[in-house]
């Protein structure tokens, strides 16, 4: 009894405030469309200028209240021996509203008063040969014919009513259809695109956000006025605040793994100095593993030294030392390295194009970017990695080994901190899983950007764009 309580309260809720919810917006713009276009339709009905006439069947008082008058003119014609000029003259009949006498022949016709100058009686002629009517006309109506004859030959009577404004129905059948058409369809665009667009702009606005949080912006967030109370605006607001929690989350993670990086920074030093000692007091069969100490303490150095970086360059807080520098120079110095290891590993690494070119970057950060990239490339090979150097309005430095490659689906994930392919990239082929995203952060520092693809003919290249800051 109380669930089917609580679900018919929240079935009914929307009615204590319609406008937060969606379903009463589309409600109401969907009649707001119907009454602007009737709106429409009205106003302009009533400051046309209508040159049409119509008609409607003639029925019920009105009707019996003309033959009647027909009858009567008949009898004074008759029994009195009176002319029409004379009976539409009494008083009786000239205190009426204008009768409209028309011979069936000829264009004799007859009225009880002056008719206005504005007022065309012979619009009436094509109702003849019709029963009663209602005439609708832009300066009158008019009821009849009722016919009558007399003396002088048959006739047709009319009253005609010239004050009296046609009915809102009657003057919107009299607009033309083209008119019709032409209000409903500006009205329904006019208020469709002002519904459309204020539906629309939270959803566009939220794709934007989701894209850009995606991509790893975690400080976009959906513009969401705080005055929209529906669904949308209710989403937005839980969409920003998801993207709140997410980015202190993952601030947290990053400023977690920098903190535990520096502290181990210390007991490491002092076991370095330890493993130091203690070979110098070591017998020779001790030694091997007392190096063995301190070359796996040298790694762990290197690596607690690649995650600060990482940490840094992704918090933006290193300083870069920026100086004006030829490319050449660091191209240079980093393939003098790279040819060295490629030997030993019995590759060969191949040059082409030129990147004689000044840029104004942190010579050692570009370098290690460079390096980490190079000695993937290398690690990863088959036989060959090739190199293309080009500049125009930016430089570009292309990458590429004749590897295995890597998943289309882990290519975004390579040059995330730790990150692993399970296949090509396990721990038994060494590394850290750090050298691609200090590259990559190395890289963004300098406002450039790192892509990451595989070559149809099976490799993985490494696609660098960086600018030519100009003075």
């Amino acid at each position: 009894m109380f669930s089917s309580k609580v679900n018919k309260s929240g079935a009914l809720s929307w009615l204590k405030h319609p406008r937060h919810y969606l379903f009463f917006k589309i409600f109401v713009w969907f009649w707001l469309t119907i009454i602007g276009t009737v709106t429409a339709l009205v106003f302009l009905s009533n400051i046309s200028v209508l040159n049409l006439v119509s008609n409607e069947p003639l029925h019920g008082p009105m009707e019996k209240n003309l033959a009647y008058t027909a009858r009567s003119i008949e009898r004074s014609a008759y029994k009195h021996k009176r002319s029409l000029e004379s009976i539409l003259s009494h008083p009786r009949l000239s205190k009426r509203k204008l009768l409209y006498l028309s011979a069936e022949q000829s264009d004799i016709s007859f009225t009880n008063k002056e008719t206005p100058i504005n007022i065309d009686l012979s619009l009436l002629n094509f109702t003849k040969n019709m029963p009663p009517q209602i005439v609708f006309t832009e300066q009158y109506q008019a009821f009849g014919p009722v016919q009558l004859t007399v003396p002088e030959g048959v006739f047709y009577l009319y009253e005609i009513d010239i004050n009296n404004q046609p009915p809102l129905f009657i003057r919107l059948k009299l607009m033309p259809g083209w008119i019709k058409v032409s209000i409903a369809i500006i009205a329904s665009l006019i208020l469709s695109f002002l519904f459309s667009r204020n539906l629309i702009a939270p959803i566009n606005s939220l794709k934007k956000a989701a894209i850009k949080l995606s991509s790893g912006d975690l400080s976009a967030r959906a513009a969401i006025s705080t005055n929209r109370k529906d669904e949308l605006g209710v989403l937005g607001r839980d969409f920003n605040s998801m993207a709140n929690q997410l980015e202190l989350l993952i601030s947290s993670q990053k400023r977690l793994l920098a903190d535990i990086s520096h502290e181990l920074r210390s007991p490491l030093t002092r076991l370095k100095m330890a493993t130091g000692l203690a070979q110098m007091q070591a017998n020779e069969a001790s030694q091997s593993y007392l190096l063995r100490i301190e070359k796996e303490a040298n790694q762990l150095d290197q690596m607690i030294a690649d995650v600060l970086q990482v940490s840094r360059l992704e918090a933006k807080s290193q300083t870069l030392a920026m100086q004006k520098q030829s490319l050449n120079v660091i191209v240079e110095h980093v393939l003098n390295d790279a040819k060295f290891e490629a030997k030993q590993y019995d590759k060969q690494l191949t040059i082409t194009g030129d990147a004689s070119v000044t840029i104004r970057c942190d010579e050692a950060l570009i370098a290690s970017a460079l390096e980490n990239l190079l000695r993937n490339a290398i690690k990863y090979a088959n036989n060959t990695i090739s190199i293309k150097l080009s500049h125009a309005d930016a430089v570009y430095i292309e990458i590429c080994d004749d590897g295995p490659g890597v998943p289309n689906n882990q290519l975004n994930k390579l040059c995330e901190p730790f990150f692993r392919q399970s296949d090509a990239r396990d721990r038994v082929s060494g590394g850290t899983g750090l050298g691609l995203a200090i590259a990559k952060n190395a890289i963004t520092a300098h406002n450039g950007t790192l892509v990451l693809s595989n070559k149809d003919q099976g490799g993985l290249c490494a696609n660098i764009t960086l600018p030519i800051i100009k003075e």
